[in-house]
C-alpha cells in the first residue's frame, strides 16, 4: 500500500493523487488518501477558505478516509496502526478539535502518531517550496507514505490515459453546469482563468506571481486566440469575476462562469477541461488540471514563461507539459 496525505486545494491533491498513483501502479499495490482534517473542513491552518476535499468527486483509485478497513486483516505493518490512530485524531469531533488546538500550541499530535507506530521511517516528505521533479521519487518502496505537493507531470504522465480517465466526475453536473457546458460544446470556446485572492491578500503568494501572471498576460493570450481562431468563445472563470470585467477587455464572445464557490471547485474545473483550448494562469495547479484534462487532440494551451517569480521555485520545465504555448507577460 501506498499513502499519500492529501492536503491544500482541489489542483495541488490532484497532483499528489496523480503522483502517488503513478507509485502504487509501479508496485501493483492499492492506494490510500490520508485526507488532512483541515482539508476536510475546507479550511487552511485553522482559517476558513472554501477548498475542501473534493477528490471523492472523481472516479479515483484509492481508499479514504477510513484507512484501518483498507488494511487487510492481520497485516502486522506499521502503516496499520498509524492509520488506526490518525482515523481515531480525524474522525471523533472532540478529538479534532483537541488535535488543532495542540497544534497551534506547537504540538503535532500526526507526527506523534509516526513516532509511535514507527511509521517516520518509511515517510517521504517533499519540502515546501521543493517542487522540481525527483528521478528517485520511483525508488521509494511499498508501503511508503508520501507528503509533498510533487508538483510536475513527469511523475504519472506515462499514465496520461489512465489518469484523465479516473479524473471524471462520478456525479451529475448541477443544471447551472450542464447548461453552460453544452454553451461550452457548441463554439470555439476557450478558458481563461484569473486567479486572485489569496494571491493578492498573502504577500508570500503574491511574491510567487507578481511579474508572471499580469494584466498584460492576460491580454497578450486573448489577442494570440483572436489572431489564431476565427471566433473565439472565452469562458471566464476566476474567485474575483468582478475584477476580470474591469481589467481583461475582450472584444468578441465572453461568458463569466460565477455560479459555483470554492465547495464546487471540481464543477468549475471539469468545465474548464471541456473548453476546446485554455488560457492557464501561471503557477495556478487548477487552471494546470483543467488544461491536462483537456482530451481536445487539437487543443492550444497557453502559458506563461515562467512557473514561479522566484528563481529558486522556478522550474517550468518540470511543471509545463511540452507543446504548451508561452505567451509573454
Amino acid at each position: 500500500m501506498i499513502v499519500v496525505q492529501i492536503h491544500s486545494g482541489l489542483g495541488n491533491q490532484l497532483f499528489m493523487y496523480a503522483a502517488a498513483r503513478a507509485l502504487a501502479h509501479k508496485h501493483h499495490t492499492s492506494l490510500y488518501l490520508d485526507v488532512d482534517t483541515d482539508c476536510r473542513e475546507g479550511r487552511n491552518f485553522g482559517e476558513y477558505v472554501g477548498h475542501s476535499f473534493q477528490l471523492d468527486k472523481f472516479d479515483i483509485k484509492a481508499d479514504y478516509p477510513d484507512m484501518s478497513a483498507a488494511v487487510p486483516a492481520g497485516q502486522a505493518s506499521g502503516i496499520g496502526a498509524y492509520s488506526a490512530i490518525k482515523s481515531c485524531l480525524r474522525d471523533i469531533k472532540i478529538l479534532r478539535s483537541a488535535v488543532r488546538l495542540l497544534r497551534d500550541q506547537g504540538v503535532d499530535l500526526s507526527k506523534l502518531a509516526m513516532r509511535l507506530s514507527g511509521t517516520h521511517k518509511r515517510m517521504f516528505m517533499e519540502a515546501r517550496g521543493d517542487w522540481h521533479y525527483k528521478p528517485h521519487f520511483f525508488e521509494l518502496p511499498d508501503e511508503t507514505i508520501l507528503r509533498g505537493c510533487f508538483l510536475s507531470y513527469r511523475y504519472f504522465d506515462s499514465l496520461r490515459d489512465q489518469i484523465v480517465d479516473e479524473l471524471k466526475l462520478k456525479a451529475p453536473l448541477s443544471s447551472q453546469s450542464r447548461i453552460v457546458e453544452e454553451r461550452i460544446l457548441a463554439c470555439e470556446s476557450v478558458s481563461l482563468h484569473v486567479r486572485r485572492g489569496d494571491v493578492v491578500t498573502n504577500p508570500e503568494y503574491r511574491s510567487w506571481y507578481e511579474g508572471v501572471v499580469t494584466d498584460q498576460y492576460y491580454r497578450n493570450a486573448i489577442a494570440y486566440f483572436e489572431e489564431k481562431l476565427a471566433h473565439p468563445h472565452f469562458f471566464v472563470f476566476s474567485d474575483e469575476i468582478a475584477w476580470a470585467k474591469a481589467h481583461l477587455p475582450i472584444r468578441g464572445q465572453v461568458s463569466y462562469v460565477d455560479h459555483n464557490g470554492p465547495e464546487r471547485g471540481y464543477e468549475d474545473l471539469h468545465l474548464m477541461s471541456r473548453c476546446k483550448h485554455n488560457v492557464t494562469a501561471g503557477f495556478s495547479s487548477f487552471s494546470w488540471w483543467a488544461a491536462y484534462l483537456n482530451k481536445n487532440p487539437d487543443k492550444i494551451v497557453v502559458r506563461t514563461r515562467r512557473m514561479n517569480a522566484l528563481d529558486h521555485l522556478n522550474h517550468p520545465e518540470d511543471f509545463f507539459p511540452e507543446g504548451w504555448v508561452v505567451v509573454d507577460s
